[in-house]
């Protein structure tokens, strides 16, 4: 949806876990990037992508915002116990053995969303949280912790890539009640 003309954000929507339990998945993450060979991500960038948006035009962004605010709904909790990965994309990732039916409904409703939009996700929704990327070596399966929390606001957020690495801004939250 980007033209050559207007500037473009690549946008997601995402839960993002409170900065006790970023600091015990960061240290998981390393763990699991020596294992794996591969880099882990930084703990400030941790978080479970519920829909990706893509590149999408500054000026469209609140259609987005708009969206958010119709598909926040419940708070849930949840329980990451189940390490995998994306052999494929080189990923490990943390993810739930059992996903809390509000979070399967938020993600539902997003999609729809982006369905509306004219933007089609063919993968299935598996809530994970992204631990390591560039994994060379075996990818985990196994089962972990359990690592929970109480999910209380849907973001949307921004990638900024530069050459210092990847960083996500939150442009919106919405509170889920």
């Amino acid at each position: 949806m980007e033209s050559a003309s207007e500037p473009a954000a690549r946008v997601f929507f995402a839960l993002v876990p409170p900065q006790p339990l970023r600091q015990a998945l960061a240290s998981l993450g390393r763990e699991i990037a020596q294992r794996a060979h591969g880099r882990a991500v930084a703990a400030e960038n941790l978080h479970v992508t519920v829909a990706f948006v893509g590149a999408w035009p500054l000026s469209g962004l609140s259609q987005w915002i708009d969206a958010g605010a119709r598909c926040a709904a419940r708070p849930m909790h949840v329980t990451l116990d189940a390490l995998g990965g994306f052999r494929r994309a080189g990923v490990a990732w943390l993810g739930a053995s059992v996903p809390p039916l509000p979070l399967l409904e938020l993600g539902r409703c997003l999609n729809a969303e982006l369905a509306g939009a004219g933007i089609a996700d063919a993968r299935p929704f598996h809530p994970h949280l992204t631990l390591a990327r560039k994994c060379r070596g075996p990818l985990p399966r196994e089962s972990v912790g359990p690592y929970e929390w109480d999910v209380d606001a849907l973001a949307l957020m921004q990638s900024h890539a530069d050459v210092a690495g990847v960083r996500y801004v939150v442009l919106r939250r919405w509170r889920l009640t």
